[in-house]
């Protein structure tokens, strides 16, 4: 049978060469799209895995893995029956009331006083940490060993107040006065360390049973630390 010649046109060419073009073209674009969407769908679950298994944030949730509206038995589901301990509370030398702590005596303890003197405890008051090599931190940095100096200039450089240092309640947060972490750290409260044995009269300026700021001297002269951390969901100290 004889083969057919079927004559080839320059307008047969252009409209398969502009097929190949359109097949590339849309080839392209679905890669291209594939590609896209794969990217965002890595992005979105790479950011809540790290939400996730970050355990060593503070929020005014809670601390790590513990929140507000945790009880005893919830909490024991959390971090296990072994890393969960009752103790005492001593205020001013006496007998408080009993608290819970869990991972007690290593860096990662947590101390929960709950709003009930008394078993059943069933409310959560406030998250305590006080480790030196405590892991935890709020989002912006500050957690413990945290200097007044870093904390202020968070605040906005606005002074912060506290109380005077050298008694029971020595160097206990009051309040970020009127700066930023006012409105960004309700729930924060704790207990700084001046850091000197001098007592010179600017140093004395800072001590007893009194309200201060951090403009102090002595305050701007000596190592002024955060050694403890309490979290409170409404923001009592």
């Amino acid at each position: 049978m004889a083969r057919k010649n079927i004559p080839i046109t320059l307008k047969s060419v252009c409209k398969l060469l502009l097929l190949n073009v359109s097949f590339i073209v849309l080839l392209t674009a679905c890669n291209q799209s594939t590609k896209d969407q794969t990217k965002g769908s890595s992005k979105q679950k790479t950011s809540v895995e790290e939400i996730s298994q970050d355990e060593n944030y503070i929020t005014c949730w809670g601390i790590g893995p513990l929140e507000f509206g945790d009880d005893p038995a919830s909490i024991q589901e959390k971090v296990g029956k072994e890393n969960v301990s009752m103790d005492s509370l001593f205020l001013e030398g006496d007998f408080e009331r009993l608290i819970t702590k869990v991972w007690k005596g290593s860096p990662k303890e947590i101390s929960i006083v709950w709003e009930e003197v008394k078993a059943p405890f069933k409310t959560i008051k406030l998250f305590e940490v006080s480790h030196q090599n405590s892991p935890y931190k709020f989002h912006n940095g500050i957690g413990i060993g945290s200097t007044l100096k870093e904390i202020v200039a968070l605040n906005g450089e606005e002074p912060i107040n506290l109380y005077g240092f050298g008694w029971d309640y020595g160097g206990t947060f009051i309040d970020f006065g009127k700066g930023k972490l006012k409105g960004d750290l309700p729930c924060f409260g704790g207990v700084f360390e001046l850091q000197t044995e001098v007592g010179d009269a600017e140093v004395q300026q800072a001590m007893g049973n009194q309200a201060i700021t951090s403009n102090l001297p002595a305050l701007k002269k000596y190592p002024t630390v955060l050694k403890v951390i309490r979290v409170s969901e409404k923001g009592t100290k």
